[in-house]
């Protein structure tokens, strides 16, 4: 269920347990955080997904309506 794997010199954790991954995902605490972009890497792909703390939120409160099953139709 929980696998190590390392790329280059950052460990990386591997779940299969989806109540494990619901835990690293809700978690409050900042223990689990997402991997350091580099600075071209950001300028590039700056989206929802490397996003963090209140601008995380700020632009997931607002793609949260868009993908209501009745927008969808």
């Amino acid at each position: 269920r929980i696998s190590l794997a390392w790329f280059g010199k950052a460990p990386q954790l591997i779940l299969t347990d989806a109540e494990l991954v619901k835990e690293v995902l809700v978690n409050k605490s900042g223990h689990f955080s997402k991997p350091h972009q580099s600075a071209v890497r950001k300028m590039l792909a700056s989206g929802i997904v490397t996003l963090e703390g209140e601008q995380w939120a700020v632009q997931r409160r607002r793609l949260n309506p868009v993908f209501h099953l009745e927008k969808l139709k």
